[in-house]
């Protein structure tokens, strides 16, 4: 699964994202590596899981969040209150901010998503944004 996360990892960070071979490796990875509930180490209270889900260490999670299905979440990353995510990756150090509905996304490591009440599909984002417009988004 590792070496799966990290060749996702790479594609995003590159200038011009291969985007087939994104959409190959990230529907392989969530069909192949994400089953079952792996939420061992979060801090919140009562999120909802759909399996299947994998939580990284550290991962602080809002109110009444909804998370799942087919959802990674990378180490020390940071979940806003009424957030819900499908078909989503999010890389180590992200925060997303309060009211976001995510599906079948990419967040690159160390996002901050800096705003609140958006909706956002089909598509990698990438830095530090305090509005939805000034988030990168590569659609894919």
């Amino acid at each position: 699964m590792n070496k799966e996360l990290e060749e996702i990892e790479e594609l995003v960070n590159e200038i011009e994202v291969d985007i087939i071979k994104l959409q190959n490796l990230f529907s392989n990875f969530i069909k192949q590596h994400l089953k079952g509930l792996i939420i061992e180490n979060y801090i919140g209270e009562y999120p909802t899981f759909m399996e299947p889900v994998i939580l990284g260490e550290k991962v602080v999670i809002g109110d009444d969040v909804l998370i799942g299905p087919y959802v990674y979440i990378g180490k020390n990353s940071e979940i806003g209150n009424y957030v819900e995510l499908s078909n989503t990756i999010i890389f180590d150090n992200v925060k997303v901010g309060d009211n976001i509905k995510l599906d079948n996304c990419i967040i690159a490591k160390d996002c901050k998503l800096n705003f609140n009440n958006s909706n956002i599909k089909n598509c990698i984002l990438k830095g530090i944004a305090n509005s939805e417009k000034e988030v990168l988004k590569i659609y894919f």
